[in-house]
């Protein structure tokens, strides 16, 4: 049976360099990088190289001069630092209530949207919990009102994050007006965004962005699952920002306690540069946007596409389904090897309306019948015609409307 993978936004499948640097990682250099025997340095070095390599990716070939050269954990001037963690939710975790502990009892207002990933809903609302103030921007539309963030800022506000990517809708929200405007409004103000979804697949530089601080994840990008990073500025390390939130031996400069795993992160070293070039978005999106562009004109009958209003990455579809729910449409598409979800895989087991697709405007019934089609450069024209041909099959059976 003919197998069509879909859903690369919910993972992607490793592609053979990871694997490859991982198995040797695990085969070869597995020393502690901690240790100070030789087994340990070279299980150092090769951490580094990891690290410089996925921190060039983020900064952009020009700045990574400055990056340290010989093993031993140090940010450098421009470059940032760039903090392994276990995933990606781990890493806005560690933006998030790292920073909230440090500021102790000064101001905790924060804004948000309303359609961030639970990684970063569910941190929020444990600290609302805890006595912070959070303010949830309106996503109407894939877009966010620059009027409503101005009246939101205040000067008690610390801390702003919103996602650069959407993972349900692929709407791409204006990070660097965001964090441009916040900062202007408030001087010192911490500008956070979750990439997880747009690195290596758009272009930017933190510059770019006017971030602080920008989570990434590696089984988004063909490296492996159990893997993140989160990048902080130099600003926010002389700040002493964020503070662990894991403790123990005190690896990654004292961000992140425990033994560094090695395998994943030249993993997901290796996938980074099996991307390429800094240019290699460009080949991506070029040919997602072919495929994209034969689903919409495939499509049954009845189907909607769920577009943004502004700008949006060409590797996500949002469909809302003449059916009753998107659930057995699921099953139909899989047991005939086509693989796609119902929106973001951190949340889709919990039987409830997508908040996004809600947030988005779509009714709850609405939001209950609709999928997300993700694509990656490997998937083809052809595969986009014989996935349209068996979802207006599978509408006929399951009872279209």
């Amino acid at each position: 049976m003919q197998e069509i993978y879909f859903d690369n936004s919910a993972t992607t499948r490793p592609c053979r360099e990871s694997i490859e640097a991982t198995v040797k990682a695990m085969d070869i250099f597995w020393g502690n990088p901690s240790s100070l025997h030789r087994r340990g340095t070279a299980a150092a070095e090769l951490l580094l190289s990891a690290r410089n390599e996925i921190i060039t990716a983020i900064i952009g070939s020009k700045a990574a001069s400055a990056l340290p050269k010989r093993a031993g954990f140090t940010g450098s001037g421009g470059t940032g630092t760039l903090i392994f963690t276990g995933s990606g939710t781990e890493s806005d975790n560690l933006a998030l209530s790292g920073t909230l502990k440090a500021l102790k009892n000064k101001k905790k207002r924060i804004i948000t949207t309303d359609s961030e990933h639970p990684a970063i809903l569910e941190t929020l609302s444990a600290a609302e919990a805890d006595g912070a103030e959070i303010y949830r921007l309106s996503t109407v539309s894939g877009v966010i009102d620059l009027s409503e963030l101005k009246e939101a800022l205040t000067p008690e506000t610390s801390l702003i994050t919103v996602m650069h990517v959407n993972n349900e809708t692929g709407a791409v929200y204006d990070i660097p007006k965001i964090f441009e405007i916040a900062k202007k409004a408030v001087p010192g103000i911490i500008c956070h965004t979750d990439c997880v979804q747009s690195f290596l697949k758009l272009p930017f530089t933190p510059k770019d962005l006017n971030a602080d601080m920008i989570t990434i994840s590696g089984h988004k990008i063909h490296g492996p699952k159990g893997v993140g990073a989160l990048w902080i500025s130099d600003s926010l390390i002389r700040k002493k920002l964020p503070m662990a939130i894991i403790y123990g031996g005190g690896q990654e400069n004292g961000f992140r306690s425990g033994t560094e795993n090695l395998p994943g992160i030249c993993g997901f070293a290796a996938a980074v540069k099996a991307a390429g070039t800094e240019n290699a978005h460009i080949e991506f999106n070029k040919k997602t946007l072919l495929i994209r562009e034969k689903i919409i004109k495939n499509l049954p009958a009845g189907v909607h596409v769920n577009t943004p209003a502004g700008k949006y990455v060409p590797n996500i579809l949002s469909l809302t389904l003449p059916i009753p729910k998107s659930q057995p449409m699921l099953n139909y598409l899989s047991s005939n090897g086509i693989y796609i979800s119902s929106g973001s895989a951190c949340s889709s087991r919990k039987n409830t309306v997508s908040h996004t697709l809600t947030a988005f405007g779509l009714s709850n019934n609405e939001a209950d019948r609709t999928v997300r089609v993700s694509l990656d450069s490997s998937n083809s024209e052809e595969e986009a015609v014989f996935f349209c041909k068996t979802l207006g099959e599978g509408i006929e059976k399951l009872g279209g409307r």
